[in-house]
């Protein structure tokens, strides 16, 4: 597909959306009466419920479309709503070289807690460092990369500089429902523990009650994006917009962009979300490249001598992550014509 079209579908979804946008409402029907909806027969929540206006339904076009694998941006100045389908291209060979992008959500963290904590030091010095050793133990606990995921509470808090709309006191660290709309006191907490999560009028985002809850919810919401499987067995719904992602839709992090932030890529560089992607420059591409790459090359530079066979362990894995980036380099360079 080249660039986005203004509400691209392909032609079976748009035949699908068309028919329900269109559906007539018979006059038994009320607009006060819920109307819900379902894909594949699994029911699809949104922020923003479907309405009955003049006997016709109307449809959120964000949850419709994120449910059925695509995505959405808002174009402001043409006053444009784009829809299209996930690139499934490949990124290109100038940057394919710089990190293994196939890297997914799901898996064991490779980065050890002291290298992830001297990265920090450098980063902010005025950062907690326990969070490290909580994004690492809660992330296995559920079978997400906990060093990966500590690096995308980094690029959204700035390295713990906060900020943007979301405080530091909020334990929020990965802009868990703020939309850009203050809350208010109606917000649905679809599940929450209440106890532990609430939302303050006037504030933008969540609110969690410990720094330990804030990594939960952000845990569990990349759990909700890797995979369709429930929560592990023991564990509370800490997440707000849990149930409203379309389950196992990016197993990848460079899968989140467009999804988790939208629209996911700058606009001043590129025409479209897929440019973005085909140049490696999206918002998961970010997370691996400008974070996670640092706690790597940080790590490269420890020793294997003279640490116990644990550690071992975790370092040749680092170096095994970094031995990849170079053969990816290499094959580039091959690819272009380099002599090596």
């Amino acid at each position: 597909m080249k660039g986005f079209k203004s509400l691209l579908f392909k032609m079976t979804t748009l035949s699908l959306v068309l028919f329900v946008f269109a559906l007539y409402i018979p006059g038994s029907v009320t607009a006060n009466q819920p109307v819900r909806i379902f894909l594949d027969g699994v029911e699809i929540q949104s922020d923003v419920p479907p309405m009955i206006i003049n006997d016709r339904t109307m449809l959120p076009v964000r949850a419709i479309s994120e449910a059925l694998g695509l995505v959405v941006d808002w174009d402001n100045d043409k006053r444009q709503v784009i829809i299209s389908s996930n690139p499934a291209i490949p990124v290109s060979s100038t940057n394919s070289g710089e990190i293994n992008f196939d890297m997914t959500i799901m898996g064991n963290s490779v980065v050890s807690s002291e290298d992830l904590k001297a990265l920090l030091k450098v980063m902010n010095p005025d950062a907690m460092p326990e969070l490290v050793d909580l994004y690492l133990a809660i992330g296995s606990e559920y079978g997400i990369r906990g060093d990966i995921a500590f690096c995308q509470a980094a690029k959204e808090t700035g390295w713990w500089r906060y900020g943007g709309l979301v405080e530091p006191h909020q334990n929020n660290y990965c802009g868990l429902s703020a939309t850009g709309k203050a809350a208010t006191e109606n917000e649905d907490l679809r599940g929450a523990n209440p106890a532990k999560v609430w939302f303050e009028p006037g504030k933008h985002g969540a609110f969690f009650d410990s720094p330990a809850t804030g990594v939960e919810a952000h845990i569990q919401h990349l759990y909700a994006y890797a995979t369709d499987k429930p929560l592990p067995s023991g564990k509370e719904l800490l997440s707000p917009r849990y149930v409203l992602i379309s389950r196992a839709s990016c197993p990848k992090w460079i899968d989140l962009g467009g999804k988790w932030a939208v629209p996911g890529y700058d606009r001043n560089k590129y025409e479209s979300y897929a440019q973005a992607y085909s140049n490696a420059d999206t918002y998961g591409h970010s997370i691996l490249k400008d974070y996670y790459q640092k706690a790597l090359q940080l790590g490269s530079s420890n020793t294997v001598a003279g640490q116990d066979l644990s550690k071992k362990i975790k370092s040749l894995e680092r170096e095994n992550e970094l031995l990849k980036i170079q053969v990816e380099q290499l094959k580039s360079q091959l690819g272009n014509g380099t002599k090596i």
